[in-house]
């Protein structure tokens, strides 16, 4: 008999919306994990767009802002060695510090 789990991440393999719901809570916890290796904190995950494999991320401090991108190949390889089947290929950041 399959995991409940199991069942879900297949029916994900067939619709976007549980496909990003179930990517969108296990990057949450990655892209923490992975943030916390360089000291970055206050980051939060705000979305994902699927069709363009970019990654939103919520930063209120410039600094932490600059380092992320300062550090983004290194940290978007963590961020990809850490999920099953997706590629996160671009961060852009919302609210908080701009630019």
């Amino acid at each position: 008999m399959k995991d409940i789990n199991d069942i879900i991440k297949e029916l994900s393999k067939k619709n976007n919306v549980l496909k990003k719901v179930l990517l969108l809570n296990d990057l949450k916890d990655i892209v923490k994990n992975v943030l916390d290796k360089y000291s970055l904190t206050s980051v939060e995950v705000i979305n994902i767009d699927l069709k363009t494999s970019t990654l939103f991320l919520y930063v209120e401090n410039n600094y932490i802002k600059q380092e992320i991108l300062f550090k983004k190949r290194k940290i978007l390889n963590d961020i990809n060695s850490n999920l099953d089947l997706d590629e996160i290929k671009y961060i852009k950041f919302t609210g908080g510090a701009h630019k």
